[in-house]
């Protein structure tokens, strides 16, 4: 993949390579949740653990266009010479090297139909791509949440109350309604939502949520 400042390119990101990348989070996913079972080598519920493990066994395994890097510093602020945010994943192409702002960030957060981790996904996952000062960068616009679900429960219902929860909890961002583009048997779910405010435009955000349940110790 290179060349996103192409026309025909960009079109062509725009369709496609958000949809190659959460493909990919799926397939790795599938992979890493069988391999916990045949190998009786459950998940910890652990945001960071899960996360650990899906990269460096899964996500970067093969070759592939893209590269999955773990807890990249985001958004540097030169006035305190920090970074203000830090990335579960940043996912780079051919085309970082070009561009080092070329990439898409993936931020991972547990879900287990609680309340107080409904919460968290919002505010402190939700709003670090869309809310002042924004700690996440958005060069194409699009981003990826990824919801492990860590208990069983009903994954549709309880995105339904995240979808809700974020309208009240994001102030001064406009949130469409999730919008959804896949539905895998109760494996996974995937949305989309579009979030707008004057200080970000407009980004869209692809959330995933794939079910964990039965993997976690």
């Amino acid at each position: 993949m290179g060349g996103f400042k192409n026309e025909t390119v960009n079109v062509s990101f725009d369709n496609g390579v958000i949809a190659a990348i959460i493909g990919h989070l799926t397939k790795c996913s599938k992979q890493m949740k069988a391999d916990c079972i045949k190998n009786s080598d459950l998940l910890k519920n652990n945001e960071d653990m899960i996360t650990n493990r899906l990269v460096a066994r899964y996500l970067n395994a093969e070759p592939d266009n893209y590269r999955y890097e773990i807890q990249s510093p985001e958004n540097f602020d030169g006035k305190t010479d920090q970074y203000i945010g830090r990335a579960d994943i940043r996912v780079i192409s051919n085309d970082y090297f070009r561009d080092s702002h070329a990439y898409i960030v993936i931020e991972c957060k547990r879900i287990d139909g609680g309340a107080a981790l409904n919460k968290k996904y919002v505010t402190d996952g939700v709003a670090r791509f869309v809310s002042h000062p924004q700690k996440y960068s958005a060069y194409h616009n699009q981003n990826i949440m990824f919801g492990y679900v860590v208990k069983t429960i009903d994954v549709f219902a309880n995105a339904g109350k995240i979808d809700t929860l974020q309208r009240s909890l994001l102030d001064g961002v406009t949130v469409t309604e999730f919008v959804l583009l896949q539905k895998h048997d109760s494996q996974y779910l995937v949305y989309a939502c579009e979030y707008i405010s004057g200080y970000i435009e407009r980004i869209e955000l692809k959330h995933l949520f794939y079910d964990f349940a039965c993997v976690i110790q």
